[in-house]
């Protein structure tokens, strides 16, 4: 009887043994995998080549949607599978690596073992940093209101300075009459010979000055400045004038009076 006993005992222990052995392990660390419901897909095994990095792990480890504990559980990676590295975040020891349903999730890496070269992969922002820093948005210009009113060119002037405006000259600013009398006696009555000298400064803008006796133009368009006039008269005032002209008009007249007594 205390044979049987003995025995139940030991075939007790054994079993006990053996279940304990079967029991699930749990990642030590920030990131233990779930002992209970379904486990979602495993990636796809691949060849890791010397131009793609590959993972696989040691013991299963979660895999999420960023490094925080709190990001959302997109899988549990297990030993045996192995996964494309597209991405690292080597300040705390993550791998970015593609997901079968075409996705990617963030991998811890106490567990892993990369295989291939990861030097030209990106340092990849957690998720949050990239949140909570925005990229500022560039300001746009408002588009010009249209209006209806006339658009007015601007006309560049080259060279104002010598510009002229076309204007008729100005007077001559003086005009001098020298004259010359004599007199001739006959038996019936005594007549006077003259001769009047006409001279008057030059106008800057003008080509050509007419000379007046008493409002008459005598002698017609003239270049020069001066004027003889010889006629006989009797005694009396002549009031002589002259006045300058260019193409676009000419001046007011100049007046100067002489008379022989």
């Amino acid at each position: 009887m205390n044979t049987n006993r003995k025995l139940l005992l030991a075939m007790s222990a054994i079993l006990i043994a053996i279940l304990a052995c079967n029991l699930p392990a749990q990642r030590p660390g920030a990131e233990a995998t779930p002992t209970s419901a379904a486990q979602p897909t495993q990636p796809a095994a691949l060849t890791p080549t010397s131009s793609v990095p590959m993972v696989s792990v040691s013991a299963a480890t979660n895999c999420r949607t960023g490094p925080d504990p709190s990001d959302s559980l997109v899988l549990v990676f297990q030993p045996g599978a192995t996964a494309q590295v597209v991405g690292k975040y080597s300040a705390s020891n993550y791998w970015i690596i593609n997901t079968p349903t075409g996705g990617t999730c963030w991998l811890w890496g106490a567990y892993a073992t990369v295989q291939g070269n990861t030097s030209t992969l990106a340092e990849i922002a957690p998720p949050t940093q990239v949140a909570a820093n925005p990229p500022t948005p560039k300001p746009t210009k408002p588009s010009p209101t249209p209006t209806n009113k006339p658009i007015i060119p601007i006309v560049p002037i080259i060279n104002p300075g010598i510009i002229k405006i076309a204007l008729p000259p100005s007077a001559p600013s003086k005009l001098t009459v020298t004259t010359t009398c004599q007199f001739i006696y006959f038996p019936v009555k005594v007549l006077m010979s003259r001769s009047d000298a006409l001279s008057w400064t030059s106008v800057s803008n003008a080509d050509g000055y007419y000379v007046y006796d008493n409002n008459a133009n005598v002698g017609g368009k003239m270049t020069q400045t001066s004027y003889q006039i010889s006629f006989d008269k009797t005694t009396g005032l002549i009031q002589f004038g002259v006045s300058a002209a260019n193409a676009f008009g000419m001046s007011a007249v100049t007046y100067a009076s002489s008379k022989c007594p």
